[in-house]
């Protein structure tokens, strides 16, 4: 993933809110640090943050990932993203905590 580009969009959303980088940090349960290396593009977050922040931020995954996956990606990216939203909260976290699992075994293997 592109965490340049994605940083950029993060920062461009975030200022489009009003939000400075220490207010946006707080409403997304992160420390202004983690926040803002992700805005340069140093970090990359886990799913469950990358939800969060959009949520946020009141804008869609699509617009946060924009420039960085092809129209195929973005389809597939959609249809998840629908799907967890359409869920309840409570099973929606559940669902969430199955997808970092399973993004961490991949990355180890």
């Amino acid at each position: 993933m592109d965490s340049k580009t994605l940083g950029s969009n993060i920062r461009k959303y975030r200022i489009a809110k009003g939000l400075t980088q220490d207010q946006a940090a707080e409403q997304c349960n992160l420390s202004a640090n983690y926040f803002r290396q992700i805005e340069l593009g140093n970090k990359t977050p886990q799913l469950k943050t990358f939800i969060n922040i959009a949520e946020v931020l009141e804008t869609t995954a699509n617009n946060l990932l924009a420039g960085i996956i092809s129209n195929e990606d973005e389809q597939l990216t959609n249809e998840l993203v629908t799907k967890i939203y359409e869920l309840p909260a409570n099973k929606r976290k559940l669902v969430l905590a199955q997808i970092d699992s399973l993004l961490s075994s991949l990355n180890s293997l």
